[in-house]
């Protein structure tokens, strides 16, 4: 190495009342110091990752979940009953106009049906009633001891999607 690469620190050390002795380098506290500040560096470092990770784990659910819903309405969009509805106005003209019913697709537990696939994630509710699809899910696990239960995280890791068939 030249002499611009190495770096000395030069310390005196007082042996006697009248003797100094040079010392180049580090001595082992400074060398212990640098090491504590360089791995909470690296530390935080690595927080700043996970929560990174975190929500683009949690960007990704959301991005599923919009995407079986999207699907399902399509094929709702597909497939209604309609029926014919006859109004009068004021002049006794009979209005016909045609409704789009979805009833049939109605269900409490939609979650199969729609082929929800989330990356360290549960579905905790997904229905269809009357043409709205509502699907609440908890947020990325990251404990694998966590069965993200209501007493758990106090609702604060949920999320939500909702969309509704027919709309034009």
């Amino acid at each position: 190495m030249d002499k611009y690469m190495c770096r000395y620190i030069s310390v005196r050390i007082l042996y006697s009342s009248n003797k100094f002795q040079r010392q180049n380098g580090s001595t082992i506290i400074e060398a212990i110091v640098a090491m504590f500040v360089l791995s909470f560096g690296v530390l935080a470092l690595m927080l700043a990752q996970i929560t990174a990770v975190h929500t683009s784990v949690n960007a990704a659910n959301q991005g599923e979940v919009t995407r079986a819903v999207q699907n399902y309405i399509e094929l709702m969009n597909s497939q209604p009953k309609i029926s014919l509805e006859v109004t009068e106005d004021a002049q006794k003209n009979k209005i016909f106009t045609l409704k789009k019913d979805f009833s049939d697709f109605n269900n409490k537990n939609c979650s199969a049906l729609l082929n929800i696939n989330l990356t360290n994630a549960k579905v905790k509710s997904c229905v269809i009633k009357d043409g709205q699809i509502t699907v609440t899910w908890w947020g990325q696990i990251l404990n694998k001891d966590d069965k993200n239960e209501d007493q758990n995280l106090n609702d604060k890791n949920l999320f939500s999607y909702s969309l509704t068939a027919g709309q034009s």
